[in-house]
This record gives structure tokens, C-alpha cells and sequence, in this order.
């Protein structure tokens, strides 16, 4: 019983530090994509990041299209473009 918990605590402890392995490079890819440093991503810009390998890669992988990142643009744009 007591490997049981310790094998679930091993995998929570992975599983966190591949989700914030995750988050830094989406963080970074984020950071990359914002020309005007503004710290938000406008239509120009998302437009450019929805060309970026890496990002179609990661859509790939969470099975994702374009009008899936498209929704959420306008889901999360507070009207500033």
C-alpha cells in the first residue's frame, strides 16, 4: 500500500513538472510572438503565431485547429484587436 502511494506522488510530481515545463515554453513562445512588447498579442501578431511551427506542432499534439485558436482569440480579446 505504502508503494502504491508513493508510485501516485512520483507521477503527481511529474505530471506538475511537465506542466510547467509546458507553460514556460508556451509562456516563451507567447513572449517571442509579441512585437510590439505590449505584453498582449493583437490580430497582426496572433496572425503571425498561428504560422509558427512550434505552435502547430503543440495543436497537434492537443488535437486543436486554427479556428480552435481563432475562438479562443476572440473568446479572451478584450477589444483592443
Amino acid at each position: 500500500m505504502k508503494t502504491a502511494s508513493s508510485d501516485e506522488e512520483l507521477a503527481f510530481k511529474q505530471k506538475q513538472r511537465d506542466m510547467d515545463m509546458y507553460t514556460k515554453k508556451v509562456r516563451k513562445l507567447f513572449q517571442t510572438m509579441d512585437a510590439s512588447g505590449d505584453g498582449a498579442i493583437n490580430l497582426q501578431e496572433f496572425a503571425k503565431l498561428v504560422k509558427s511551427p512550434k505552435l502547430r506542432f503543440w495543436m497537434s499534439q492537443l488535437e486543436l485547429e486554427y479556428h480552435d485558436l481563432l475562438s479562443l482569440f476572440e473568446f479572451l480579446d478584450n477589444g483592443d484587436g
